[in-house]
């Protein structure tokens, strides 16, 4: 065992230090060890069944607090992901006041149906230009998993951009209450990860993605307009989400992989996911990229980009980024997270199995330094705990520096 190596075990950093440097780019005595996790994971280790309705904060539950108890039980560093604002700009309108509250102008309707586990909402706007509509479905697909889906978002047209344009209530209306909570649930064991869309996915959030997808080939203005109109929104929330206690955004922008290629990610979407990480960084914030998709053919792009860390470097088959190339490529200031599967090597895998693929991941990262320790995405209910456990051991036994 190396004299440095001694000396790092016998002063460990906190969970908070350990992060903060290894997002900054700064050496730390281990490799964090912090997963993406999300409400799921929680739930199921406490047995709780949550409804739709509820599902971000239970009034008889909290899944704050808890998430917090769910990384000491596997000694994980906390990347506190509930700790975000869960309305319309994320992927919901069951929290939100964006664009389901009614405003100056914005007269809203909302009506529910179905059965208490597949809900179907229809958000039906009034303003003195015309109507919007929005179709949204809630679907429990486990126990303890809520999916939601956007089926008719409510740009359809120009018309209704236009209309949006005009009326929408402002950024502001948000609640960033979970932020604050979380930061002091945290303490020292780690940092409040707050989640929110990319430039692009924002805009996925209210037109089709299919359509979103073509609008720079066929009406390069209608696109550009659009864009234009939700980053100074973005940057806005962030600004809001650190001022309520957000250490790190995390940025979602998986739409945009390696299937729109580097000429179309160059040209139509590096510079504006570019303005929204400089006005993170301005507003005192770090910033996660989060691509948990495929990523091989625009990666080296990447290092244009003000990000602090890149996750989730997804390896085949359900992505296409090869790990050596990935840690080759990528400017060594950006920090990489990610790389071990969780949709069917975690959940099949033995626990053998899961620390030594672990194991390997973290020896060739940690030549290179700057990574933390990480799956692909969050862990799904039954992940059995024996290989959360292994992957666990596995960076705290070959983690260190």
């Amino acid at each position: 065992m190396s004299t440095s190596r001694t000396a790092n075990e016998a002063n460990p950093l906190t969970g908070r230090e350990r992060l903060l440097r290894t997002l900054r780019g700064q050496p730390v005595d281990r490799m964090p060890i912090a997963p993406f996790l999300y409400y799921n994971a929680v739930y199921e280790m406490f047995g709780y069944r949550p409804d739709i309705y509820h599902f971000y904060d239970p009034p008889d539950f909290d899944v704050i607090e808890k998430f917090v108890e769910y990384c000491d039980y596997f000694g994980f560093d906390v990347m506190h992901v509930p700790g975000s604002v869960w309305d319309q700009y994320l992927h919901s309108t069951l929290r939100d006041r964006s664009i389901s509250e009614s405003d100056e102008n914005w007269d809203v309707k909302v009506v529910d149906e179905g059965q208490a586990d597949d809900i179907h909402r229809t958000l039906t706007i009034e303003t003195p230009a015309g109507r919007l509509r929005q179709k949204e479905s809630y679907k429990r697909t486990s126990t303890y998993l809520i999916v939601q889906n956007i089926d008719e978002p409510l740009i359809k047209t120009r018309g209704d951009f236009e209309i949006l344009q005009r009326y929408m209530p402002p950024a502001e209306k948000m609640d960033c209450s979970l932020i604050t909570r979380a930061r002091r649930a945290c303490g020292d064991k780690g940092l409040t990860d707050t989640n929110t869309h990319g430039a692009f996915n924002i805009v996925s959030m209210f037109r089709n993605v299919e359509q979103l997808m073509m609008d720079p080939l066929q009406d390069e203005g209608f696109y550009r307009a659009m864009m234009e109109f939700f980053l100074p929104r973005l940057i806005r929330r962030a600004e809001k989400m650190i001022e309520a206690g957000a250490d790190v955004i995390e940025v979602a922008a998986q739409l945009a992989g390696s299937s729109v290629g580097p000429a179309f990610y160059r040209r139509y979407i590096l510079e504006y996911e570019n303005r929204l990480l400089r006005g993170i960084h301005e507003a005192g914030g770090l910033v996660v990229f989060h691509n948990c998709g495929r990523a091989k053919t625009i990666m080296h792009l990447y290092n244009e980009m003000e990000m602090d860390c890149w996750g989730y470097l997804t390896p085949p088959p359900f992505g296409d980024v090869d790990l050596d190339e990935a840690l080759r490529v990528i400017r060594p200031d950006i920090a990489l997270r990610g790389n071990i599967d969780q949709v069917e090597f975690m959940v099949k895998a033995t626990p053998a199995e899961v620390k030594e693929r672990t194991r390997e991941v973290v020896l060739r990262a940690r030549e290179r330094g700057n990574f933390i320790l990480s799956t692909t995405d969050f862990f799904f209910d039954g992940t059995p705990y024996e290989n959360i456990k292994a992957f666990a051991e596995a960076g705290r036994e070959y983690g260190w520096y």
